[in-house]
């Protein structure tokens, strides 16, 4: 699960304690490109403050305008959060500047914490719990959209290693995945591609994911609400739980459930 950031994550193997948000700051100096929103404006660590004021203050319209990413000391939410920016900035940043015109309407309105509209809603899902699933193989793929666990998870269990990624993308995904427990689900976009995704390096793949996610996202007709995201049981992917090993494990319905009607949308591209 951890596999896509640690690279990142051996940044910080040589501190004994809770590095401080100076050392956060450290990496993004040293970072050969900067990492920026779309507004042009690097990504800065800063402390994490009180209520916010205007519009300006609160959280997206803060990174959006001015870079300042609020990070709280001693997180693992926010150290979840602030790695994501180095594996996807380009999605992070599509994704916070389509958070903002519909937070300023809220915000100026004084409904701030009003219903969210159906994009924000699969925004937020993605950005927090959400996994990229990328296959060679456009049967795995739809084995995961009709929810057929077992035959995916244990009787095709040999050809997912070769044959089908999942990425996780969601910090609070991240974080769950250190206490881990059954009922963990991704909400997950699916992209078919070829084999050659599977012969690239992490950095690599990363980037092309970074990119692939910017044109779906960009374009708004294929997520438009939290249903057209896949639910994904990802303690299912072989290896990730110590005890799914053995085919019992997936007859717990409970947590690899049946699923529902709606059909989600399948993307398709080439590496």
């Amino acid at each position: 699960m951890y596999k896509p950031l640690l690279h990142l994550a051996k940044e910080f193997v040589s501190f004994e304690q809770w590095p401080g948000l100076e050392a956060y700051q450290g990496l993004l100096d040293e970072w050969p490109e900067p990492i920026q929103t779309l507004a042009g404006k690097p990504i800065r660590i800063v402390v994490q403050e009180g209520k916010p004021g205007s519009f300006e203050e609160h959280y997206a319209p803060r990174i959006y305008m001015t870079g300042e990413l609020q990070t709280r000391a001693e997180n693992w939410h926010d150290f979840f959060q602030y790695l994501t920016w180095f594996m996807f900035p380009k999605t992070k940043a599509l994704i916070n500047s389509i958070h903002l015109p519909y937070a300023q309407q809220r915000i100026e309105s004084g409904v701030e914490s009003g219903r969210r509209s159906p994009i924000e809603n699969m925004l937020s899902l993605f950005d927090e719990g959400g996994a990229v699933i990328v296959s060679s193989d456009a049967s795995l793929l739809q084995l995961i959209r009709d929810f057929k666990w077992k035959e995916l998870f244990w009787k095709r269990r040999d050809e997912l290693q070769n044959h089908l990624a999942c990425i996780t993308f969601g910090h609070a995904m991240y974080e769950k995945g250190l206490a881990p427990y059954i009922g963990m689900t991704a909400n997950s976009i699916l992209i078919k591609t070829d084999q050659s995704f599977f012969q690239q390096e992490n950095m690599q793949q990363l980037q092309w994911l970074d990119n692939k996610l910017v044109d779906i996202l960009r374009g708004g007709d294929v997520l438009k609400q939290p249903k057209d995201l896949q639910p994904f049981p990802i303690l299912g992917m072989p290896g990730w739980d110590e005890n799914n090993n053995n085919e019992a494990y997936y007859d717990n319905h409970d947590y690899f459930r049946p699923g529902r009607t709606r059909k989600q949308k399948l993307v398709s591209s080439e590496v």
